[in-house]
């Protein structure tokens, strides 16, 4: 299964997924996870608005 983490850089949460720590997303503001080809998508759309806005 590939998941995708975008946010901010947060070098200590980012350990603590690494080291198999149970964590929350509620501390690290402005994360967003994504699942399998979500992510993709997501660039897909975020691509597709940003040159309506051109």
């Amino acid at each position: 299964m590939k998941l995708t983490i975008e946010g901010p850089n947060n070098h200590d949460f980012l350990q603590s997924i690494i080291n198999g720590e149970y964590v929350s997303l509620k501390d690290w503001p402005g994360a967003k996870l994504f699942v399998g080809s979500a992510y993709d998508k997501y660039l897909e759309m975020k691509k597709a608005t940003s040159k309506g806005d051109d």
